[in-house]
């Protein structure tokens, strides 16, 4: 587990013998900022060389090692430019296992060659809080923790910041299948009924489409686009519904072309499956292919079938624009097209046909559907079937990685750490852990941290100058 990030929270309290910039003295403010972050001002104090400064507090993220925070000292000047008065540079690796600082430090001249001028002294108060820590009670027993959230935190913003943050704990990507396996085998073991396993929202089913969507998003649009941008350009209707104004005989004869176009999108699918699906979705489902097998060893693979067509695949038919696949909307002729053919793959998909009722129209399809059984079984095998080592997709034989589509940034991962943190933190009565006083100061200390930082105001850009 390698996420060494965290904050630091720093008051400025005052300082003393600062410079004289208005013939007996000054007006002086503070600007403070990190190199990543927004920049912040101080209020200022007028009329004096020993300024003290209340609730002028800020927090910064620490995102990597030997990570500067820079804090300039100017003189207010109403009608010319500001002067500076000294700054200061502070390294938080040398404070990082020191607590809660209270220190004087010399201001500095903007060139440290340049002949030493006194400047006076900065007051500051400094404490380095780590967020290491997050990371072990979150994989502790098992991912526990994070199971307990999964029936309270069914929302598409945790999972997307469970995914980026265990895709990013290390190079492997290991502790992201880990909780992926975890989050489903527990889903498993809560469902009762083989039928509406995976079928409704839940924890496991957000990390997993985050993955997919993500990690899938160049697979869906290799494999699917140039059929669907065809089904554009030449403006593809196939209603195959009579109460929608249409003759039984155009029914019967769009419902030959539908299923001209359906099978085209299986065999873009199969086609795609062996060179262009990513291996990191090929795992996934094979966990779920193995983990449903134990206790429902006849529904495994209509189990892989509700995620890669369900929530990946289809979604893709039926609403490329909104996936980012294309960049303008079908129009409603090809709209309600897409939407036909995404509704009889999803049923080959499920191994059932249609029956009289709600869409009776459909069930001229049935033969059709029964007839390509075989097909959606051949391919659900073959997105089940994961090899890291032997697996075409692998660009390098020696590197083992997965999840590399998913690496961010360091600026990004605290963000999504903080979303954790935060969403954790407002469910913190019904889901800390009653057992580990640590861990709940600890979360409900770093919530607070987040807190402040979002009530910071950064400072108004102006345009006068500074000296």
């Amino acid at each position: 587990m390698t996420i060494p990030f965290g904050k630091v929270v720093i008051k400025i309290l005052g300082a003393r013998d600062t410079l004289i910039c208005d013939i007996t003295t000054s007006d002086p403010y503070c600007l403070i900022s990190t190199k990543d972050s927004k920049t912040f001002k101080t209020e200022v104090i007028y009329k004096t060389l020993n300024p003290v400064w209340k609730d002028e507090e800020f927090v910064f993220d620490v995102i990597e090692n030997s990570q500067i925070i820079s804090i300039l000292m100017y003189d207010e000047d109403k009608f010319s430019k500001d002067d500076f008065m000294g700054l200061v540079r502070i390294n938080i690796d040398e404070y990082k296992t020191k607590g809660q600082r209270d220190i004087w430090i010399p201001l500095e001249g903007k060139n440290p060659n340049k002949k030493a001028k006194k400047r006076g002294d900065i007051h500051i108060q400094l404490c380095y809080y780590s967020f290491t820590s997050l990371t072990n009670y979150l994989i502790k027993n098992n991912h526990n923790l994070i199971l307990k959230l999964s029936k309270q935190l069914i929302l598409d913003d945790f999972g997307k910041a469970i995914m980026y943050y265990f895709s990013n704990c290390s190079e492997s990507g290991k502790e992201l299948i880990d909780i992926v396996r975890d989050l489903a085998s527990y889903e498993i073991e809560q469902t009762n009924d083989a039928k509406v396993l995976f079928r409704t929202d839940s924890l496991s089913t957000k990390v997993i489409v985050s993955i997919f969507k993500t990690i899938g998003f160049a697979y869906l649009k290799e494999a699917l686009c140039p059929l669907i941008m065809s089904m554009i350009k030449n403006d593809i209707n196939l209603e195959v519904d009579p109460s929608k104004g249409i003759t039984e005989a155009e029914a019967e004869q769009n419902a030959i072309q539908l299923s001209f176009f359906c099978s085209s999108f299986i065999t873009a699918i199969k086609a795609s499956l062996v060179d262009q699906l990513p291996i990191e979705i090929r795992q996934i489902c094979q966990i779920i292919n193995e983990l449903v097998e134990k206790k429902y060893p006849n529904d495994n693979i209509k189990s892989v079938g509700g995620f890669f067509f369900l929530r990946f695949v289809n979604p893709a038919i039926f609403s490329p624009e909104a996936l980012g696949l294309i960049s303008v909307a079908p129009n409603s002729n090809v709209r309600r097209t897409l939407t036909l053919v995404s509704k009889i793959l999803q049923n080959i998909s499920n191994q059932v046909t249609f029956s009289s009722g709600k869409e009776e129209y459909l069930s001229s399809f049935n033969n059709f559907i029964s007839s390509r059984f075989d097909d959606f079984k051949i391919i659900l095998e073959e997105v089940s079937s994961f090899n890291n080592n032997n697996n075409n997709n692998s660009n390098n034989d020696n590197d083992n990685s997965l999840f590399k589509n998913l690496k961010i940034d360091s600026n990004l991962l605290m963000k999504y750490t903080d979303t954790i943190i935060t969403l954790i933190s407002e469910k913190k009565q019904n889901l800390i852990d009653n057992d580990d006083n640590q861990f709940n100061d600890e979360i409900i200390s770093r919530y607070q941290l987040i807190l402040s930082q979002q009530k910071q105001e950064p400072k108004v850009l102006i345009e006068k100058s500074k000296k």
